[in-house]
């Protein structure tokens, strides 16, 4: 009977002890729930958008809008019991910009409108910052502008004695300008803003890049987008300038003289120059001697004189340091020759590059008799001259140049020749 009271006493022990246990565990589980379900706690969730206006608003009002950020991070305060708060993120967030009032040409601020989009989370939005966004809105324009770049005298002052400034090279020589017709339309001119910085005693290519300044009457550049004509994807802020140095020279002026005969005395030719030197600048490096400042053929020569232009702005490694832009040359053919008129004879032509299987007839002259330059008391007959006709080479008229040869050598033929020719 002793150990059975015994073990009814250990039982009434061990359920006082289960039910202190109970209790405690009752009072931690209704703290617990009191701290989640009693009160309400706060959040703030932060999230980046995308500033996406719609083209729908674009095709309502007919214009465009700009912003100054492709994003815009929003800060949402949001409030709710805690068990749920802790399960709230950004993607339960609907984030929008209210465009509604959008109605004229302009700066305005878009409101930011957030909202629960969660169908399972009960909070509540009780702070959004910023509450909107500021955009322009216009109709869009662009226009292409030349870059300008503009030396000071002091900038010579970089230079070694003896050397001048040449052409600058642009990376890109126009620009594209694009954003609201407003303000588009205020620029004017695209200038570089240069410098040589420490740059002293040049004598060779100095290399740098250059801001791009947007210039013109109540200029504004906030929405303005800058690109290259051949690139409208990248914007572009600065344009890489190279400004040759070259060294001064004084060069004597000459011509080259083309399909010249070979018996031609230098007697037999004068030639005058309107400006026998041309001061001008070259690289150091370059290894010019002389001004070619043009080639003269000699089927543009007759007995007498002779004259022509040539433009000594376009000159290859050459830049031209005078004030003028063309020299003179005076061609003086002797007295000695005269000029002789040989018919044409159309069998004598021959042809080259012929269409295979195919048959060349000529079927027309741009004239019949050829002007032969030859020395006093010579005699050319036809059986001095050899014509050809290449079918490779046709004109924009469809005519074919004829290539005379002369057979003496102290005579050449004046003017040019043409033929129609028949294919069968």
């Amino acid at each position: 009977m002793k150990n059975e009271k015994r073990t009814f006493s250990q039982l009434i022990y061990n359920d006082k002890a289960l039910i202190i246990v109970a209790l405690i565990l009752a009072v931690i589980v209704w703290t617990i729930a009191s701290l989640n379900i009693g009160t309400d706690e706060t959040k703030t969730i932060k999230a980046e958008v995308p500033i996406k206006l719609g083209d729908e608003l674009s095709e309502q009002i007919g214009m465009q809008y700009y912003s100054l950020h492709d994003t815009v991070e929003v800060s949402v305060s949001i409030s709710g019991p805690k068990y749920v708060i802790g399960q709230v993120s950004s993607n339960d967030l609907s984030i929008k910009f209210d465009t509604s009032n959008v109605n004229r040409v302009g700066a305005q601020s878009v409101p930011i409108l957030v909202s629960n989009k969660s169908k399972s989370k009960d909070f509540t939005i009780t702070d959004v910052y910023p509450s909107s966004i500021e955009a322009y809105f216009d109709v869009s324009d662009s226009k292409i502008l030349d870059l300008n770049l503009e030396f000071d005298e002091e900038d010579e002052d970089v230079l070694k004695s003896g050397y001048v400034f040449g052409d600058p090279v642009f990376s890109a020589d126009r620009i594209l300008v694009s954003g609201p017709k407003t303000y588009v339309e205020r620029i004017d001119n695209a200038n570089l803003d240069f410098s040589f910085g420490d740059a002293s005693e040049l004598t060779e290519a100095y290399n740098t890049d250059c801001k791009i300044i947007l210039d013109g009457v109540g200029v504004e550049t906030s929405y303005i987008k800058v690109t290259s004509v051949d690139n409208t994807d990248e914007n572009i802020d600065k344009i890489s300038v190279t400004v040759p140095v070259l060294k001064e020279v004084e060069l004597p002026v000459i011509v080259q003289f083309e399909n010249s005969p070979s018996g031609i005395k230098d007697s037999d030719i004068k030639i005058r120059y309107s400006k026998k030197k041309l001061h001008a600048g070259i690289l150091d490096s370059a290894d010019i001697t002389s001004a070619v400042i043009g080639k003269i053929d000699f089927n543009k020569l007759e007995p007498g004189l002779n004259t022509f232009s040539f433009d000594v702005t376009t000159l290859k490694g050459i830049t031209s340091l005078e004030d003028f832009k063309k020299i003179k040359v005076r061609v003086t053919i002797s007295d000695d020759y005269s000029i002789q008129s040989v018919p044409i004879d159309t069998s004598n032509i021959s042809f080259k590059n012929v269409p295979k299987g195919k048959k060349a007839v000529i079927s027309g002259l741009n004239t019949y008799s050829l002007k032969i330059v030859a020395p006093q008391g010579t005699e050319i007959t036809a059986n001095d001259i050899s014509i050809t006709c290449d079918l490779a080479n046709q004109n924009a008229d469809d005519s074919y140049n004829l290539d005379v040869n002369v057979k003496n050598n102290k005579s050449w033929v004046s003017s040019k020749y043409t033929a129609t020719v028949t294919i069968k």
